[in-house]
């Protein structure tokens, strides 16, 4: 298997690690892309970003009230 921040996990396509990302471990090593992409473009003076571990994405949200979304225009 291969082991990714600490954990084992078994040869093979794995779907989602605890930091979300999705990875292949074969024998010759282990390749990793992310599953989140970063907000880029909303207002960043209402606005804050905020990791949500659960959706394994970024939530954009209100600096005043964290309940609120704010709308984003693109993201990277």
């Amino acid at each position: 298997g291969c082991i990714i921040n600490g954990k084992l996990y078994p040869f093979g396509i794995i779907e989602r690690t605890e930091d979300c990302y999705r990875c292949d471990c074969s024998k010759g090593g282990v390749e990793c892309c992310s599953l989140f992409h970063t907000p880029v473009g909303f207002d960043k003076k209402r606005c804050k970003v905020v990791f949500n571990k659960k959706h394994c994405d970024y939530d954009v949200v209100q600096k005043d009230d964290p309940s609120k979304l704010c709308f984003v225009y693109s993201r990277v």
